[in-house]
């Protein structure tokens, strides 16, 4: 694939990293997409748990790491990193295999977290087999979901094995409650209802395989070791495959993952969950069914190669011929904001080489890196509200975070980003971000507002921005001799307030 305009080119870097910044997409136009991947996949990944003590370092003060410490290094690996496509997609992954420090357990141990984003970016590349066991092993993950100190059962006290990760490994890492067809839709039953892929009795045998798992690393980082005195050895049957008696345990957590790699619901499951992350909310059955082929194989006979089914959910055709209506998915609050910030290159204060703000993530989004309320992320991939969207048989999870209170305040955050730019530069803030809008001014002095329009539409709507926008915002200048900040800061609150930002929408067709 070719980027053969600044509109496609554009669009792919909002798939594929957190937002173009001014001139990447211009670099792009009439080079190959295949290209760019493959340096993105070669570069080093940054490291959020060495970011979180370098913030850390330069704080000065606390006695641990707290979790606003995290959110500004991840800010900074968002806003200034090179790996782009990695930390994409490690955030994607972040929302698939989801470990939140809202957990009570976790929420004091904010170097283990952000060693947990590590862990999703190191492997965003790699297999999923790898990437399942990683995760499955991992002591967050183990916490979280309570697999640490899992013990076999005993009839004699009536203790039976904690079956909390045997559960969502199914439902949620894996498989998915139901049986899916290679393209993703659910495979019926005689009873004209989806097909279970599992019962309480598996949940109850993978338990037993789970067990005798503990983290002897009070700092959660090192992977879960397993005491064999406390692991079942008793034989197991999981989904029809049988795990004879006196197996180890980490022979059994091999063959699970072997299982789980192989059974025919994962691909559809995972590469599903993929693209609603990365692209649409509604794939159609082909394009699933096209990423799932990957996943089966990746045209040299490995399965789960997760570098190939990236490639194949950022690069297929669909992404940018199909209208809108299928091709879309709204904006993460959260993202949108770092959206806009890398759109103009924002930096920080006083010549701090770190970012010094955390965007006030606990009042601003409903959401931030890392801190869903439960295992089921900030919202359901299945979520459709009433109106359009469910009338249409569509999706839009999205929207389930997005309430008139959160519109108002991100409103209200967006107006004062601009607002913050109209202060005196000679004294700035180090904990602030301060926006670059001095191309955004410059058609003003001439009355220039088609010029002004122009450059909001490269910036902030792949250089395709709606017609109905520009007529707005068009008819909203009068042409009055007004200070050129003023003007970019009203303007610029209409375009990036409207929806039309706040809809990720193929319009390089």
């Amino acid at each position: 694939m070719q980027f053969d305009s600044f509109t496609h080119a554009s669009r792919w870097l909002d798939l594929a990293t957190f937002g173009p910044k001014q001139g990447e997409a211009n670099a792009l136009v009439n080079k190959r997409a295949k290209a760019w991947f493959d340096e993105q996949v070669k570069l080093p990944a940054s490291s959020h748990l060495k970011q979180c003590e370098k913030q850390f370092a330069a704080q000065g003060y606390g006695k641990m790491i707290s979790r606003s410490t995290r959110i500004r290094a991840w800010l900074d690996i968002a806003l200034y990193g090179d790996d782009q496509l990695r930390q994409k997609v490690g955030y994607a992954l972040s929302q698939i295999f989801v470990a939140s420090d809202q957990d009570a357990t976790l929420i004091n141990h904010t170097p283990a977290i952000a060693h947990y984003n590590d862990l999703l970016c190191g492997h965003a590349f790699g297999n999923y087999r790898e990437l399942l066991k990683a995760v499955s092993l991992s002591p967050v993950m183990g916490h979280y979901l309570t697999m640490v100190g899992n013990q076999m059962g005993d009839p004699l006290t009536g203790r039976r094995p904690d079956e909390n990760y045997a559960r969502e490994i199914l439902q949620l890492f894996s498989v998915g409650l139901y049986e899916r067809d290679i393209d993703g839709s659910y495979i019926m039953g005689n009873n004209g209802q989806p097909v279970a892929c599992y019962d309480e009795k598996d949940i109850q045998e993978l338990a037993r395989v789970f067990t005798g798992w503990d983290s002897l690393d009070s700092h959660m980082i090192e992977a879960m070791t397993n005491n064999g005195q406390y692991h079942d050895p008793g034989e197991k049957m999981i989904m029809g495959h049988r795990f004879p008696k006196n197996t180890s345990a980490d022979v059994e957590m091999d063959r699970v993952m072997d299982m789980l790699l192989h059974h025919p619901s994962t691909a559809p499951n995972i590469s599903k969950g993929l693209i609603q992350k990365l692209t649409t909310s509604n794939p159609s059955p082909d394009y699933v069914r096209r990423v799932t082929e990957v996943f089966l194989n990746n045209g040299e006979g490995v399965v789960g190669d997760l570098k190939a089914v990236v490639w194949a959910v950022l690069a297929d055709e669909e992404v940018y011929t199909a209208t809108p209506m299928t091709m879309s998915k709204i904006r993460e609050p959260w993202l949108s904001l770092v959206y806009i910030y890398r759109a103009l290159d924002a930096q920080p204060g006083a010549g701090s080489a770190l970012v010094e703000t955390d965007l006030v993530y606990l009042k601003t989004c409903n959401q931030y890196p890392l801190g869903s309320p439960s295992v089921f992320n900030f919202y359901l991939p299945d979520y459709a509200p009433n109106g359009v969207v469910s009338e249409n048989n569509m999706v839009s999870p999205e929207l389930q975070i997005i309430d008139w209170s959160h519109i108002i305040y991100v409103h209200n955050f967006i107006y004062g980003i601009f607002r913050l730019n109209l202060q005196d530069k000679n004294k700035p803030l180090k904990k602030q971000l301060y926006i670059n809008v001095e191309d955004l001014k410059a058609p003003f002095d001439t009355k220039d507002i088609q010029g002004f329009v122009a450059e909001v539409s490269e910036r902030f709507f792949n250089g395709a921005m709606p017609v109905e926008l520009q007529h707005i915002l068009s008819d909203h200048y009068n042409g009055l001799d007004m200070h050129a900040g003023k003007w970019v800061q009203r303007l610029m609150f209409i375009a990036l307030s409207s929806p039309y930002f706040h809809v990720q929408e193929n319009r390089a067709s």
